[in-house]
């Protein structure tokens, strides 16, 4: 990067750090909601306005005393809206802040009773980032720069999330998270789950839930926690849509678009979504290698293309104030084409000499389907108790067809000296269904939750090898294999909340689950541990105490057990080509991976946010290349013994003035990971840290600008590589037509290419390795959405399935 584009980002970083500790005259407001009758009301909902141009600054909910506060107000003039169901809206005049008058009671604030429920018209929107005791959400919807954009890479620029250059994904510096769509899990991994993501479009995302430590109601699975992406779902009454489109340059071009349909009666509920993405991007390689007295410098360049719909549909019905049903399904149909060409210069270390050059290209044409049905039945047994069954049906197919010629010459580059032409073909068929039951009860101080669930997943795996000779593919039997995985889960679990005092909650959990598994491998090739079977229970407990004022100090203290358990590509025996040099190679014996988190939050005046967390993870899953000759190697996957990180994160949200709105992201951790690897000895330690700050601001004429800077330090990658830390800059800019029914989008993405190539180095097991992987990272582009039939939202009674509450009621 240009010396000049260094000092734009120092001067920008500057003025942001600048004016975050500028002094502003800043003051509180506060008062107090009562009804008719003096009695306090619980969450009547505040809204602070600014006078001079109407725009919404802040809103507040009222405590159980009936107050409420918003605390660094600047200096200017404001009015409120109060307004709670049930009651008719009051107004507050127009008032003034300023240094000399300090902070300004509003007093009691009385409502009046309104039996006729009307229609309200939201008028203020979600901050991008919110952070929150149990979870960060991320408010895709409301980020006009991350418009145009695929959700992998959309959980790439998420905080305290990682994806690493294998499209891994890791959570606050830990690996296992398991990704939730709408609630469910994908129950996918490694590639498939990365092809699902990368061709689903970030214009069809409402918001993602960055979830560190689950409660006990949750599956155990996934050490590091869970990460749900929830898709838009308008739930205004009558008929309403939209119609979104974007794109994006960068140095290829990317589109998608989607319709989205819904209606909303009083009994029945419907919404139907349908959306493309059709996205070109590229991966090139150049990466130097020494491995047993060998030289191999490789230069790979690879082009991808993504082309996906997505289709979702949803029916809710209201049977009565106690029964409901309802029905939920997606469809995701993609297709993805790569063409990878590579040139390997193979020399002799001993004497510098070149020895040979293998050129080989990569082919590769993939189908896949994954659909997923879900029926939900709710009853609300009385006014303090519910039950709720949910059951879940799930089909992914992928079939990918790859064809892989490799040419080797001598020094000169033109003599021929082997020609090895393969075909191979890789496809997958999983099938999964899932059954669940919940209760809760309420007693006065203290509540119960206890459930059961029951998950089954037949994975089958075929790989076909061919050689290819004059152009006829001849199937090879000894390299071609069958491998299937079952697994069956069964779990039960119970959770108790009690209220201790009026400030201080303890949440105690404890989840048992059953896992019954199989995998077997089907093969010419005589391979051992072709049949593996497991069994074995485990107990997973999450206990959480907690403290809050209501006012300036809250305090959470959880305790929690997790586990990731192997998937099948990882537990499948047999050896896969990569290329003509290199191959994967599962391990049947593969460990379950087990996770301690321990977590101390607390939060001053709901505004900022620090977490001090440590986590244990015994069996760690580590990429190991292992040399299986003189030029060749394979990837492997191995437990490691022990690998533990200790973090700090901090939050802080500020209002610098009526017009500019910003939150700071902060996290810096220390991993270590230690493990003997049939006598390789893994011995790693690595401080990792990560800052953004996203800065919200209304320009003139209705325009709304984001700005969010990122940087990240050094981090590990496969285990054993260490990859330099990078920094980028992201805008957006979006503004409202014919009265909000069209919305204009304008998108930045790495404005200045310094998030685009990783640097990494390696050394281990006698293999030294140096190299860069480029990416299309820098992308400038535009978008539209246009809304029609009603928008407002009507105050309504809305079910919901089972795993919607598990998502609004975590325990930390």
């Amino acid at each position: 990067m240009t010396q000049t584009a260094h000092r734009i980002q120092g001067l920008l970083l500057f003025i942001f750090c600048a004016l975050t500790l500028t002094g502003f005259s800043q003051s509180e407001i506060r008062g107090k909601v009562v009804n008719d009758s003096g009695e306090a009301l619980l969450y009547a909902n505040v809204v602070l306005f600014s006078a001079a141009d109407t725009g919404f600054i802040k809103g507040a909910v009222t405590n159980q005393d009936g107050e409420f506060n918003f605390s660094s107000v600047v200096a200017g003039s404001y009015f409120c809206e109060v307004s709670m169901v049930g009651f008719t809206k009051s107004g507050i005049d127009v008032f003034t802040v300023d240094a000399t008058s300090g902070d300004v009671d509003l007093g009691e604030i009385a409502l009046s009773d309104n039996l006729e429920l009307k229609e309200v018209e939201i008028v203020a929107q979600k901050s991008m980032i919110e952070v929150r005791p149990d979870k960060i959400v991320f408010n895709v919807a409301t980020t006009p720069s991350v418009s145009g954009i695929d959700a992998l890479e959309l959980l790439r620029r998420s905080p305290g999330v990682n994806v690493d250059m294998d499209n891994n994904i890791a959570l606050l510096g830990k690996s296992g998270v398991r990704i939730f769509i709408n609630g469910r899990p994908t129950r996918l991994s490694g590639n498939d789950l990365a092809n699902l993501l990368q061709n689903m479009g970030s214009d069809n995302i409402e918001d993602i839930e960055i979830i560190s430590n689950p409660s006990a109601k949750y599956e155990a699975e996934g050490d590091a926690g869970i990460i749900n992406i929830n898709l838009k779902k308008n739930v205004a009454t009558g008929f309403n849509g939209s119609a979104i489109a974007s794109f994006t340059q960068g140095d290829y071009f990317r589109n998608n678009q989607s319709v989205n349909l819904n209606y909303g009666g009083e009994k029945l509920k419907a919404n139907l979504g349908v959306s493309r993405v059709d996205n070109e991007t590229y991966d090139n390689f150049r990466e130097t290698r020494i491995q047993n007295g060998y030289s191999f410098e490789l230069a790979s360049d690879q082009i991808r293309n993504f082309d996906g719909y997505t289709v979702t549909t949803g029916l809710e019905y209201t049977i009565d104030d106690k029964h409901s049903l309802s029905f939920s399904g997606n469809a995701i149909l993609n297709s993805n084409n790569d063409d990878l060409e590579s040139t390997t210069f193979i020399s002799l270390l001993e004497t510098g000499s070149l020895d040979e050059i293998l050129e080989s290209q990569t082919l590769l044409d993939q189908e896949s389907s994954n659909y997923n049905f879900n029926l939900n039945y709710h009853w609300k047994l009385s006014s303090s108790s519910k039950l709720s069954a949910d059951m879940s049906f799930g089909d992914f197919n992928s079939e990918g067809s790859t064809f892989q010629p490799n040419t080797f010459f001598a020094p000169d580059g033109t003599t021929v000296i082997d020609v090895s032409d393969n075909a191979f073909d890789s496809d997958t068929y999983i099938d999964l269904w899932s059954g669940k039951v919940d209760y809760e009860k309420d007693w006065e101080g203290w509540s119960l939750s206890v459930g059961s669930k029951y998950a089954s997943i037949i994975t089958d795996n075929r790989f076909a090898f061919y050689n290819v000779n004059d152009g006829e593919q001849v199937l090879d039997p000894s390299q071609s294999n069958d491998f299937t995985y079952e697994e069956k889960v069964a779990a039960l679990y119970a959770i108790a909340d009690v209220k201790l005092s009026p400030k201080f909650n303890l949440s105690a959990g404890l989840r048992m689950e059953n896992t019954d598994s199989r995998g077997r491998l089907e093969s010419a090739q005589e391979v051992d541990n072709n049949d593996v079977k497991r069994n074995y229970t485990d107990f997973f407990p999450n206990v959480s105490l907690s403290f809050s004022d209501d006012k300036d100090h809250a305090l959470s203290l959880s305790v929690g057990r997790r586990i990731t358990r192997p998937n099948y590509q990882n537990l499948n025996p047999f050896e896969s080509p990569l290329s003509e040099l290199s191959a994967w190679k599962g391990n049947p014996f593969l460990s379950p991976s087990y996770t301690m988190n321990y977590q101390l939050t607390y939060a001053f005046k709901k505004k900022l946010t620090i977490t001090n967390s440590y986590s244990e993870t015994t069996d760690f899953f580590a990429t190991i290349v292992e040399i299986t000759g003189d030029q060749s190697n394979v990837l492997i996957p191995r437990n490691m013994q022990n690998t533990t990180r200790y973090s700090i994160s901090a939050s802080y949200p500020f209002e610098v003035n009526a017009f500019w709105e910003f939150i700071a992201f902060a996290d810096g951790g220390y991993n270590t990971y230690d493990g003997d690897l049939e006598g390789t000895i893994i011995d790693l330690e690595i401080l990792t840290w990560s800052f953004r700050i996203q800065n919200s601001i209304s320009l003139p004429w209705g325009v709304k600008m984001d700005l969010t800077y990122m940087r990240y330090s050094d981090w590990i990658w496969r285990g054993s590589v260490d990859v330099e830390g990078n920094q980028r800059l992201d805008f957006g800019f979006r503004k409202s037509f014919l009265d909000g029914q069209l919305e204009v989008r304008i998108t930045g993405s790495d404005v200045f290419r310094t998030d685009s190539d990783y640097f990494y180095q390696g050394d281990y097991g006698g293999i030294q390795t140096d190299g860069a992987r480029s990416f299309d990272n820098q992308r400038f582009g535009a978008g539209a959405t246009w809304n029609f039939g009603n928008q407002k939202l009507k105050t309504m009674r809305r079910s919901r399935g089972a795993m919607d509450d598990e998502l609004k009621r975590i325990s930390n």
